[in-house]
């Protein structure tokens, strides 16, 4: 149970990081530094770990690991969940069409919108747009002329994705 109460406790300090980040300063390359301050906050892990009393000690025999090293890997492993959960979240929040539609519905609650309204204020041009300079950004993609091509990184993603995509029959997507 130390290792789970370390795990949720480093998720903490990371959460409330990444809020004051992001609430504070311009984050541009967000997948970065969501990553980065991350891999920064694993060391609170391990220090909230090491300060935590053993499991006997702490907790009642059922709620005890048999284990130092399955506390320390179920700890680990909740907060790299935490982490992954929240991680989507954000891409979510951030980039979903779903959303970004269902907030500019909120706008207009009682007469709605038509779907070329919604084309006005959330143009497919610019969500494509959009989305290929991040793909840059990241290194998935290269533009050159007006002309995108894959690099290397993003056809390793693609052969895997595409594969996952067949393998749980999800369609073309998008």
């Amino acid at each position: 149970m130390r290792g789970l109460v370390a795990g949720l406790l480093a998720f903490s300090v990371y959460f409330a990081i990444q809020v004051l980040l992001f609430h504070y300063i311009k984050v541009h390359r967000r997948a970065f530094a969501l990553v980065g301050l991350w891999l920064s906050c694993l060391p609170f892990y391990a220090m909230f770990y090491g300060g935590l009393p053993d499991d006997p000690r702490m907790w009642p025999a059922e709620f005890s690991a048999p284990s130092d090293n399955i506390t320390f890997a179920s700890g680990g492993l909740l907060y790299f969940f935490l982490f992954m959960g929240y991680a989507q979240f954000i891409y979510m929040a951030e980039s979903s069409v779903g959303i970004r539609t269902m907030i500019e519905l909120d706008s207009e609650p009682e007469r709605g919108l038509t779907v070329e309204e919604l084309i006005k204020l959330y143009g497919h041009d610019w969500m494509l747009e959009r989305r290929l300079r991040r793909m840059v950004h990241a290194g998935y993609l290269v533009e050159e002329n007006g002309c995108y091509r894959i690099t290397g990184r993003g056809r390793l993603v693609a052969i895997v994705l595409a594969w996952f995509k067949k393998w749980l029959r999800l369609g073309p997507g998008g």
